[in-house]
Protein backbone atom coordinates (compact mmCIF):
# COMPACT_ATOMS: atom_id res chain seq x y z
CA UNK A 1 0.00 0.00 0.00
CA UNK A 2 1.28 3.47 -0.89
CA UNK A 3 2.08 5.95 1.85
CA UNK A 4 3.37 9.50 2.12
CA UNK A 5 6.75 9.47 3.87
CA UNK A 6 7.81 13.10 3.57
CA UNK A 7 6.29 16.52 2.78
CA UNK A 8 8.06 19.75 1.87
CA UNK A 9 6.12 23.01 1.93
CA UNK A 10 7.75 25.23 -0.67
CA UNK A 11 6.74 28.55 -2.14
CA UNK A 12 3.49 28.05 -4.11
CA UNK A 13 3.71 24.23 -4.11
CA UNK A 14 4.20 21.10 -2.03
CA UNK A 15 6.59 18.25 -2.73
CA UNK A 16 5.56 14.83 -1.41
CA UNK A 17 7.53 11.61 -1.26
CA UNK A 18 5.27 8.60 -1.79
CA UNK A 19 6.52 5.10 -1.05
CA UNK A 20 5.20 2.26 -3.20
CA UNK A 21 6.53 -1.29 -3.66
CA UNK A 22 10.13 -0.45 -2.81
CA UNK A 23 10.22 2.81 -4.76
CA UNK A 24 9.96 6.46 -3.77
CA UNK A 25 7.89 8.70 -6.04
CA UNK A 26 8.50 12.45 -6.10
CA UNK A 27 5.13 14.22 -6.31
CA UNK A 28 4.72 17.95 -6.93
CA UNK A 29 1.32 19.38 -5.97
CA UNK A 30 0.53 22.89 -7.16
CA UNK A 31 -1.94 25.32 -8.68
CA UNK A 32 0.82 27.58 -9.98
CA UNK A 33 1.43 27.84 -13.73
CA UNK A 34 5.08 28.74 -13.17
CA UNK A 35 5.67 25.56 -11.13
CA UNK A 36 4.02 23.46 -13.85
CA UNK A 37 6.22 25.13 -16.46
CA UNK A 38 9.37 24.33 -14.46
CA UNK A 39 8.22 20.75 -13.82
CA UNK A 40 7.61 20.15 -17.52
CA UNK A 41 10.93 21.72 -18.48
CA UNK A 42 12.94 19.59 -16.06
CA UNK A 43 10.97 16.42 -16.85
CA UNK A 44 11.49 16.82 -20.59
CA UNK A 45 15.17 17.50 -19.94
CA UNK A 46 15.60 14.33 -17.89
CA UNK A 47 13.62 12.37 -20.49
CA UNK A 48 15.20 14.03 -23.53
CA UNK A 49 16.43 10.68 -24.86
CA UNK A 50 12.86 9.38 -25.10
CA UNK A 51 11.61 12.70 -26.46
CA UNK A 52 14.25 12.51 -29.20
CA UNK A 53 13.12 8.98 -30.08
CA UNK A 54 9.44 10.04 -30.00
CA UNK A 55 8.85 7.39 -27.34
CA UNK A 56 7.93 9.41 -24.27
CA UNK A 57 5.25 7.68 -22.18
CA UNK A 58 3.24 9.74 -19.69
CA UNK A 59 0.94 8.38 -17.02
CA UNK A 60 -2.14 10.60 -16.96
CA UNK A 61 -5.12 10.87 -14.65
CA UNK A 62 -7.94 13.31 -13.98
CA UNK A 63 -9.89 13.62 -10.73
CA UNK A 64 -13.11 15.48 -10.06
CA UNK A 65 -15.60 15.84 -7.23
CA UNK A 66 -18.76 13.79 -7.84
CA UNK A 67 -21.99 15.76 -8.05
CA UNK A 68 -24.08 17.52 -10.65
CA UNK A 69 -24.56 16.59 -14.29
CA UNK A 70 -20.98 16.88 -15.50
CA UNK A 71 -18.54 18.03 -12.79
CA UNK A 72 -15.40 19.80 -14.04
CA UNK A 73 -11.94 18.33 -13.49
CA UNK A 74 -10.29 19.38 -10.24
CA UNK A 75 -6.84 17.87 -10.74
CA UNK A 76 -4.66 16.72 -13.61
CA UNK A 77 -2.00 14.13 -12.83
CA UNK A 78 1.06 13.54 -15.02
CA UNK A 79 3.84 11.05 -14.34
CA UNK A 80 7.11 10.33 -16.14
CA UNK A 81 9.42 7.94 -14.36
CA UNK A 82 9.32 8.61 -10.62
CA UNK A 83 8.37 12.26 -11.17
CA UNK A 84 4.68 13.04 -10.78
CA UNK A 85 2.73 16.28 -10.99
CA UNK A 86 -0.70 17.00 -9.52
CA UNK A 87 -1.99 20.23 -11.07
CA UNK A 88 -4.91 21.62 -9.06
CA UNK A 89 -7.11 22.93 -11.84
CA UNK A 90 -9.74 24.15 -9.38
CA UNK A 91 -7.34 26.84 -8.14
CA UNK A 92 -5.02 27.56 -11.07
CA UNK A 93 -3.68 31.06 -11.67
CA UNK A 94 -3.24 30.28 -15.36
CA UNK A 95 -2.16 27.50 -17.70
CA UNK A 96 1.33 27.65 -19.22
CA UNK A 97 1.57 27.32 -22.98
CA UNK A 98 4.12 24.56 -22.46
CA UNK A 99 1.41 22.37 -20.89
CA UNK A 100 -0.89 22.87 -23.88
CA UNK A 101 1.97 21.98 -26.23
CA UNK A 102 2.85 18.96 -24.10
CA UNK A 103 -0.70 17.56 -24.14
CA UNK A 104 -1.12 18.12 -27.89
CA UNK A 105 2.19 16.54 -28.88
CA UNK A 106 1.34 13.60 -31.18
CA UNK A 107 4.63 11.86 -30.30
CA UNK A 108 3.80 11.54 -26.60
CA UNK A 109 1.86 8.47 -25.44
CA UNK A 110 -0.55 9.24 -22.59
CA UNK A 111 -1.82 6.24 -20.64
CA UNK A 112 -4.15 5.62 -17.72
CA UNK A 113 -7.01 3.56 -16.33
CA UNK A 114 -10.75 3.92 -16.91
CA UNK A 115 -10.03 7.22 -18.67
CA UNK A 116 -12.67 7.34 -21.41
CA UNK A 117 -13.88 10.78 -20.26
CA UNK A 118 -10.54 12.39 -19.32
CA UNK A 119 -9.87 14.04 -22.67
CA UNK A 120 -13.40 15.41 -22.94
CA UNK A 121 -13.32 16.80 -19.40
CA UNK A 122 -10.02 18.57 -19.99
CA UNK A 123 -11.15 19.98 -23.32
CA UNK A 124 -14.43 21.34 -21.96
CA UNK A 125 -12.94 22.64 -18.74
CA UNK A 126 -12.59 26.36 -18.05
CA UNK A 127 -9.07 26.38 -19.48
CA UNK A 128 -9.86 24.20 -22.52
CA UNK A 129 -6.91 21.83 -22.29
CA UNK A 130 -6.83 19.93 -25.58
CA UNK A 131 -5.14 16.60 -26.19
CA UNK A 132 -3.97 15.30 -29.56
CA UNK A 133 -5.89 12.06 -29.05
CA UNK A 134 -7.60 10.06 -26.32
CA UNK A 135 -5.22 8.66 -23.69
CA UNK A 136 -4.68 4.92 -23.93
CA UNK A 137 -6.85 2.94 -21.51
CA UNK A 138 -4.62 0.12 -20.27
CA UNK A 139 -7.64 -2.09 -19.61
CA UNK A 140 -7.95 -2.53 -23.36
CA UNK A 141 -4.34 -3.60 -23.89
CA UNK A 142 -4.40 -6.84 -21.92
CA UNK A 143 -6.72 -9.81 -22.33
CA UNK A 144 -9.43 -10.36 -19.73
CA UNK A 145 -8.84 -7.00 -18.01
CA UNK A 146 -11.52 -4.90 -19.71
CA UNK A 147 -13.64 -4.77 -16.56
CA UNK A 148 -10.72 -5.03 -14.14
CA UNK A 149 -10.04 -2.53 -11.38
CA UNK A 150 -6.77 -0.63 -11.09
CA UNK A 151 -5.74 -3.02 -8.30
CA UNK A 152 -6.31 -6.05 -10.53
CA UNK A 153 -4.49 -4.54 -13.51
CA UNK A 154 -1.46 -3.59 -11.41
CA UNK A 155 -1.39 -7.02 -9.77
CA UNK A 156 -1.58 -8.77 -13.14
CA UNK A 157 0.87 -6.53 -15.00
CA UNK A 158 3.38 -5.50 -12.33
CA UNK A 159 3.02 -8.23 -9.74
CA UNK A 160 2.47 -6.11 -6.63
CA UNK A 161 -0.67 -4.94 -4.90
CA UNK A 162 -2.03 -1.44 -4.51
CA UNK A 163 -5.09 -0.28 -2.61
CA UNK A 164 -7.11 2.46 -4.29
CA UNK A 165 -10.14 3.03 -2.01
CA UNK A 166 -13.35 4.09 -3.69
CA UNK A 167 -14.01 6.59 -0.90
CA UNK A 168 -10.83 8.45 -1.86
CA UNK A 169 -11.74 8.40 -5.55
CA UNK A 170 -15.19 9.78 -4.70
CA UNK A 171 -13.90 12.34 -2.21
CA UNK A 172 -13.81 16.11 -2.61
CA UNK A 173 -10.93 17.02 -4.89
CA UNK A 174 -11.84 20.71 -5.17
CA UNK A 175 -9.97 21.60 -1.99
CA UNK A 176 -6.91 23.79 -1.73
CA UNK A 177 -5.04 21.27 0.42
CA UNK A 178 -5.28 17.65 -0.65
CA UNK A 179 -5.02 14.98 2.02
CA UNK A 180 -2.10 12.56 2.11
CA UNK A 181 -4.44 9.80 0.99
CA UNK A 182 -5.59 11.83 -2.01
CA UNK A 183 -2.00 12.62 -3.01
CA UNK A 184 -1.00 8.96 -2.71
CA UNK A 185 -4.09 7.84 -4.64
CA UNK A 186 -3.48 10.25 -7.55
CA UNK A 187 0.25 9.51 -7.67
CA UNK A 188 -0.21 5.73 -7.63
CA UNK A 189 -2.77 5.92 -10.42
CA UNK A 190 -0.48 7.89 -12.76
CA UNK A 191 2.76 6.15 -11.74
CA UNK A 192 1.45 2.62 -12.24
CA UNK A 193 -0.04 3.57 -15.61
CA UNK A 194 3.35 4.90 -16.66
CA UNK A 195 5.16 1.82 -15.35
CA UNK A 196 2.91 -0.64 -17.19
CA UNK A 197 3.32 1.05 -20.56
CA UNK A 198 6.84 2.52 -20.19
CA UNK A 199 8.91 2.26 -23.39
CA UNK A 200 11.25 -0.69 -23.56
CA UNK A 201 14.51 1.21 -23.40
CA UNK A 202 17.22 0.52 -20.81
CA UNK A 203 16.38 2.66 -17.77
CA UNK A 204 12.59 2.17 -17.94
CA UNK A 205 12.80 -1.47 -18.93
CA UNK A 206 15.33 -2.32 -16.22
CA UNK A 207 13.04 -1.04 -13.50
CA UNK A 208 10.04 -2.96 -14.86
CA UNK A 209 11.98 -6.22 -15.01
CA UNK A 210 13.38 -5.55 -11.54
CA UNK A 211 9.87 -5.13 -10.15
CA UNK A 212 8.47 -8.16 -12.00
CA UNK A 213 11.41 -10.40 -11.06
CA UNK A 214 11.10 -9.30 -7.44
CA UNK A 215 7.50 -10.47 -7.40
CA UNK A 216 8.10 -13.62 -9.45
CA UNK A 217 6.30 -12.68 -12.65
CA UNK A 218 8.42 -14.82 -14.96
CA UNK A 219 5.96 -15.11 -17.83
CA UNK A 220 5.55 -11.34 -18.00
CA UNK A 221 9.31 -10.87 -17.93
CA UNK A 222 9.67 -13.24 -20.88
CA UNK A 223 6.88 -11.44 -22.72
CA UNK A 224 8.55 -8.05 -22.29
CA UNK A 225 11.93 -9.45 -23.33
CA UNK A 226 10.33 -10.75 -26.51
CA UNK A 227 8.63 -7.41 -27.07
CA UNK A 228 11.95 -5.65 -26.57
CA UNK A 229 13.56 -7.84 -29.25
CA UNK A 230 10.69 -6.98 -31.60
CA UNK A 231 11.15 -3.27 -30.90
CA UNK A 232 14.89 -3.58 -31.55
CA UNK A 233 14.24 -5.34 -34.89
CA UNK A 234 11.85 -2.56 -35.91
CA UNK A 235 14.45 0.09 -35.09
CA UNK A 236 17.12 -1.80 -37.05
CA UNK A 237 14.79 -2.18 -40.04
CA UNK A 238 13.99 1.54 -39.92
CA UNK A 239 17.69 2.41 -39.72
CA UNK A 240 18.46 0.20 -42.74
CA UNK A 241 15.61 1.79 -44.67
CA UNK A 242 16.92 5.28 -43.92
CA UNK A 243 20.42 4.28 -45.00
CA UNK A 244 19.06 2.83 -48.23
CA UNK A 245 17.00 5.94 -48.95
CA UNK A 246 20.02 8.12 -48.19
CA UNK A 247 22.22 6.09 -50.56
CA UNK A 248 19.62 6.29 -53.33
CA UNK A 249 19.30 10.04 -52.86
CA UNK A 250 23.06 10.57 -53.02
CA UNK A 251 23.27 8.44 -56.18
CA UNK A 252 20.43 10.45 -57.73
CA UNK A 253 22.11 13.76 -56.87
CA UNK A 254 25.39 12.49 -58.32
CA UNK A 255 23.68 11.57 -61.61
CA UNK A 256 22.01 14.96 -61.70
CA UNK A 257 25.31 16.73 -61.15
CA UNK A 258 26.88 14.85 -64.06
Amino acid sequence: MASVTHIENRFNHFVYTVYLAGDYINVTVTSSASVVKRWLSSTLHFGRHYVYLNRLVVGLGVQWTPGGYDPPPDTLQLCVGRRCLIFQLAFVDGVPESLRTFLKNPDHTFVGFWNHSDRRKLEYSEYELEMYTDPLDLRLVYDNLIQASVEEIVDNCLGFRVFQPREISMSRWSVSYLSNKQVAYAAVDAYCAFLIDAPLVPSYHYHRLKVMTKFGIKNLTERFCLRRKTEKKKRNDLRKHKLMVGAERRAYNKIGAE
